[in-house]
């Protein structure tokens, strides 16, 4: 039963995220960032099969991980509730291993008892956090629904009898290993205690009650290993028919943990944080303010800069063009992964922000040497322009980092040209980063060969001080291009002297 990441009636749908996005946007250091831990390790491709357009889903998830943030002690409730449900997925800490250990005590039953108490803790801590998500409510009220079965409150009861015929000896341990499917696959006493006898003197007497007591055992294991596979198929089906629905919100609960610690993360190091508002698809809107790079802490960065970012409604292809490591790249890389985590559900690194879902976000960015290998650097960037034309819709988000680099000037924008005639005819939005100030210059002309689709518009990189010693800002803003890409200058910062 998912009730974290789906209304009721909700299921997740297969989805395609185009894996040259995946690379260029860098999900993977993302994804690996936020996991809760090594263990509690998260994919990128997992986070991108919860990518939807669906607004209802996505405000759902918000609105359970906003309780996350905000409610006092609800993260710790739901931590340790996951790691009392991980404990019943037949792997535990033992991550990988075919079976797990069970250590069972037919005086205090404490291996059935400690799950039980796990749960009434969990529950106990649930119901005293004021929850607001319909999610976390849903959560609240499958746990107390547990609780309320017949079969949750006979558990022990019914474990009692089963082994009353063990009763003789003061304490008894059994160790099971059961296997995956919960069906045993060892058994061993590991310690039995005699039953108190306050009449036994001399040290014969005790020697007698040793004796008697060594062949107590050996006839306790032989009926243990008769009565085992009862025993252990009673554990098994115990497991499965009381926790079969909680074992199948371990996910959800990583998920939704996760989503957490990447938000908590930027507010530690004083950065805005923030559920957006989601617009209809139709309005292909993107608009935000104080928006910044998550990358960019992963890197060690001690400064980053916020800027702010819009697309006309409707939809809007806007060239970015400016100097050199002015912030382009971070720039465009900041849109996509705020669109991608406002489309999971999950808070975006903004102070302000409205956007409309994307059908998907496409990715065009120039590929390095290691790239494109034997099939030459035109090749392979006209293969990625031609698959991503393949995919593209008037839903589209598209985000292209400096393509077409391996032709001349005139052949550059030429091309380029056609292919933003034919995204905006498509009515995608999106940023276009490139040195080919003509086309943001000439955007008039691109609108009249296609007065029907995206309108297109312009951004440049933020300099300060003297044009022959530029102070880099790495600020964008609306403006016609300065025609300068201060290539000397980003070889300088680079060490390189003329």
């Amino acid at each position: 039963m998912a009730c974290l990441l789906y209304p009721a009636g909700k299921m997740q749908s297969a989805v395609s995220f185009p894996e040259q996005t995946m690379e260029d946007l860098h999900l993977d250091r993302l994804a690996e960032a936020m996991s809760i831990s090594e263990y509690y390790r998260i994919s990128a491709g997992e986070l991108c099969s919860l990518f939807t357009e669906d607004p209802e889903v996505i405000c759902w998830r918000q609105a359970v991980i906003r309780d996350i943030l905000e409610l006092p002690g609800l993260e710790e409730a739901l931590s340790r509730l996951l790691d009392c449900l991980d404990g019943w997925e037949g792997r535990g800490s033992r991550r990988g291993a075919d079976s797990f250990a069970v250590g069972f005590s037919l005086e205090d039953f404490s291996w059935l008892e400690g799950y039980l108490r796990k749960i009434d803790v969990s529950w106990s801590e649930l119901t005293q956090i004021p929850v607001r998500s319909d999610g976390l409510r849903s959560l609240v009220g499958l746990l107390s629904g547990m609780r309320d079965s017949p079969r949750y409150r006979d558990a022990a009861a019914d474990f009692a009898a089963l082994c009353s015929g063990y009763a003789a000896p003061a304490r008894m341990r059994i160790g099971y290993n059961l296997d995956k499917d919960l069906k045993p696959s060892r058994l061993k006493l590991l310690r039995m205690d005699p039953p108190a006898d306050k009449t036994a003197r001399g040290k014969g007497q005790q020697k007698r009650q040793i004796m008697l007591n060594q062949r107590a055992i050996e006839m306790d294991s032989m009926l243990l290993q008769r009565l085992s596979a009862q025993a252990s198929q009673d554990i098994g089906s115990f497991v499965i028919r009381e926790t079969g629905v909680l074992r199948g919100l371990r996910k959800e609960l990583v998920i939704c943990l996760s989503a957490a610690k990447l938000a908590r993360s930027w507010q530690t190091a004083g950065l805005p944080v923030h559920f957006p508002r989601i617009d209809p698809t139709s309005a292909k809107r993107f608009s935000a303010r104080d928006l910044f790079d998550p990358l960019l802490l992963l890197s060690g960065k001690d400064q980053v800069v916020c800027n702010d970012a819009e697309l006309k409604p409707g939809g809007e292809l806007i060239f970015l063009t400016g100097a050199n490591q002015g912030g382009k790249t971070v720039f465009l890389l900041s849109i996509g992964l705020c669109q991608w985590l406002a489309q999971l559900g999950f808070p975006i690194p903004a102070r302000e922000a409205a956007l409309s879902p994307a059908k998907n976000i496409l990715t065009i960015f120039a590929p390095n040497g290691q790239q494109y290998g034997r099939k030459g650097l035109l090749a392979e960037e006209a293969g990625r322009i031609a698959e991503a034309v393949s995919n593209l819709t008037s839903e589209s988000m598209l985000l292209f980092n400096e393509p077409l680099t391996s032709t001349g000037p005139e052949e550059t924008k030429s091309i380029s040209a056609e292919v933003a005639s034919v995204c905006m005819a498509a009515g995608a939005r999106g940023i276009w980063v490139t040195h080919v100030y003509e086309l943001a210059r000439d955007r008039a002309a691109l609108e009249a060969a296609v007065p029907w689709g995206s309108r297109a518009g312009s951004m440049r990189v933020v300099l300060e001080g003297e044009e022959d010693s530029p102070r880099f800002t790495y600020r964008v803003e609306r403006g016609e291009p300065l025609g300068n890409s201060h290539a000397g200058d980003a070889l300088r910062r680079g060490g390189v002297v003329f």
